[in-house]
């Protein structure tokens, strides 16, 4: 799978970033999974999203989103009306970015299928 960062993206602007420390910093943040996988399910929504998870806040949603726009992985759209509405989807880039989480969570369903059952309770977000 090859990856093409948008061009106005943190990772094309600073060559010495790459994919890999965008992961880290990505997903250092325990919501930006839960927020990748509403998106992807058009919760694109601030308001909706920040109710879908208990503890989330408004500060902390708009920091996540903040760092994903950064980084090309979702887009921001702003609807000129009244009042204003906006909404988040994923890039391209960020559609490739999901299937790397896709693949991670595969990764996990076999390593529970080949671990003893105290890995059960390993689930992922990320469900479809």
């Amino acid at each position: 799978m090859e990856f093409s960062a948008p061009p106005d993206s943190e990772i094309s602007s600073n060559p010495s970033l790459g994919l890999v420390a965008m992961f880290e910093d990505c997903l250092g943040c325990k919501w930006t999974i839960h927020l990748l996988a509403q998106i992807r399910c058009g919760i694109n929504r601030p308001s909706t999203l920040v109710k879908t998870k208990k503890g989330l806040t408004t500060k902390v949603l708009n920091e996540c989103l903040a760092r994903l726009i950064q980084y090309g992985i979702v887009e921001k759209t702003t609807y000129l009306e009244l009042p204003p509405r906006v909404e988040y989807h994923l890039t391209p880039f960020g559609q490739e970015f999901v299937e790397i989480l896709d693949r991670m969570e595969a990764l996990q369903e076999q390593f529970k299928s080949n671990s003893d059952p105290s890995t059960d309770n390993l689930k992922s977000p990320f469900r479809k």
